[in-house]
């Protein structure tokens, strides 16, 4: 699914999530000082979803 980031669009991705109609899968989460053994991870091709660099403490 491609939509343009703009208001519209993450509004109705939202809404796909609370329908449960789109389901956001995350293989892995790591903290932003981790980013290079998260894109060590994502360069040998044996993820079930998405790489996720958290920014928060």
């Amino acid at each position: 699914m491609l939509v343009e980031h703009d208001r519209t669009g993450l509004r109705e991705i939202a809404s796909l999530i609370e329908d449960g109609r789109l389901r956001v899968i995350a293989d892995r989460v790591f903290p932003l000082e981790e980013a290079a053994a998260a894109h060590a991870l994502g360069e040998t091709n044996r993820t079930t979803g998405k790489i996720v660099l958290s920014v928060l403490p």
